[in-house]
Order: C-alpha cells, then structure tokens, then sequence
C-alpha cells in the first residue's frame, strides 16, 4: 500500500479525542534516530546533571516510532511550526523597543 501524502493537520470531519492517559513529554533533544524498512525510530532525551552535579548524562525519557507517511506528516507539521516561530522573531525585531523608564529625582 503507497504511502499517501497528508496535510500535517487533521482533516474536518475527524473527531479528536484525548486519551485520559496521554501525558506531556518535554525533550531536550534526540538521540540515535534510525530508520529501518521505512520505521524511523528516535530516542527522545532529557539533559540531566549526576548527583554530584559534575557531569551529565542524556536520559531516554521516550521512544518516537513512526511510519515513513507519519513522520512526512511530522516533518511537514514542524516545517508549519518552524515558520511560524520565525515570523514570531521577525515581527520581535522589527518592533520598536520600549522606552525604559526612569526614576526622577
């Protein structure tokens, strides 16, 4: 069965629903992505500090398995994401800065 190319939201007439057991995952980066029979597997990681905080350790805090139409639709969505983030940053620095205020003697 050919992979079929999805826009990165869903479509209207989906219902979505939250799973009572879905849980948010903060991630500072990933690890070891690889991509096996069309399988992209991907190791998502925490940056955390030993207990003697001297060093520190990247810690798999979850696993990202996707087929090759979901992670094009996620590549597409974080495209969408991206963009948007850099408009954000564009209209940051093209806005005049606010004037400080200063105590008067």
């Amino acid at each position: 069965m050919p992979d079929q190319q999805q826009p990165a939201g869903p479509p209207s007439d989906i219902k979505i629903v939250v799973d009572p057991h879905c849980s948010d995952i903060f991630i500072d980066g990933v690890i070891g992505a690889t991509v096996r029979d069309g399988i992209v597997r991907m190791n998502l990681v925490n940056i955390r500090s030993k207990p003697d905080g001297r060093e520190q350790e990247h810690a798999v805090v979850g696993r990202l398995i996707l087929s090759r139409s979901a992670a094009r639709n996620l590549h597409n969505a974080l495209g969408q994401v991206m963009s948007s983030l850099y408009r954000r940053e564009d209209r940051a620095a093209a806005a005049p800065a606010e004037p400080e205020e200063t105590e008067q003697p």
